[in-house]
């Protein structure tokens, strides 16, 4: 059962059978055969095919997802628990660069001292990213400094962080980030109230602007926190500061992750 259900979950995710059984390395027909056996034993139609390779999920599909990602999620708990010599929790942190890189670092020591039966594993992407990790049941706990669409997930305000204009103010070049960056949006937001057209040089993540910065290249809208020492900043307006959100699951399963959960709302957030 735990296999067919967690078939499941590929196909559901993917929307694609093919792309499932390269990811479970299981054929195609055994894909298959596992979701229709599924569909009998539960007495519903999980998918419906439109087109050659497009499926689409029914309802029952949207219901049965959720709780399978709740029963896959306890059992592999279940599992560790049994195997460890000692009871210990794994908890899997998701976050968006800046909070990963500025916010999480300086908690850790905190969260390592009040829960050191907690193994933690860390990692970072953007925004939306976090949010399907969690709904996905793929992470525990996740800290994002961009507003998306957080539905069935728990949010708390944790840290309002100030945005700066950094490097030098006579450069002609400006440093971007991607669109979907969180800071990109200042950046934009600042650039069309000075009326600015300058020649852009495109980075990827903040630790490479923090570089060019250092090296005397360009200027940017920064966390104030980003800012290389030695590189000048000046203050911007109370427009420019954004807000880093902690999330969670509705529904937490394991006890010491919920009292985590709790202390670093009671404790860390504002």
């Amino acid at each position: 059962m735990f296999q067919s259900l967690k078939v499941f979950v590929t196909v559901y995710e993917l929307k694609n059978f093919t792309k499932a059984a390269e990811i479970l390395f299981l054929s195609q027909p055994t894909i298959s055969t596992q979701i229709s056996n599924l569909e009998k034993k539960l007495n519903v139609t999980l998918f419906v095919r439109k087109g050659r390779h497009e499926i689409v999920p029914t309802k029952d599909a949207d219901f049965l997802y959720k709780r399978a990602l709740t029963i896959l999620d306890n059992w592999e708990d279940t599992v560790e628990t049994l195997n460890s010599q000692e009871i210990r929790t794994k908890c899997r942190i998701a976050c968006s660069n800046t909070c990963g890189i500025h916010y999480l670092p300086e908690r850790m020591a905190a969260f390592l001292e009040n829960f050191p039966d907690i193994d933690f594993s860390i990692q970072l992407m953007n925004s939306e990213e976090v949010v399907t990790q969690l709904k996905q049941n793929k992470a525990d706990l996740g800290l994002i400094e961009k507003f998306v669409d957080t539905e069935g997930l728990k949010r708390s305000l944790v840290y309002v962080e100030e945005l700066v204009l950094a490097g030098d103010s006579h450069s002609p070049y400006w440093l971007s980030r991607e669109e979907d960056s969180g800071t990109q949006f200042y950046s934009d937001m600042y650039l069309k109230e000075m009326n600015l057209k300058p020649m852009k040089i495109y980075l990827n993540n903040n630790e490479m602007i923090a570089a060019f910065l250092k090296a005397g290249i360009g200027k940017t809208v920064l966390s104030k926190q980003a800012v290389p020492a030695g590189v000048n900043w000046v203050p911007l307006s109370a427009r420019y500061t954004r807000n880093f959100y902690f999330l969670a699951k509705e529904n937490q399963i394991k006890k010491r992750i919920s009292e985590l959960e709790a202390f670093i709302v009671e404790r860390m957030g504002l």
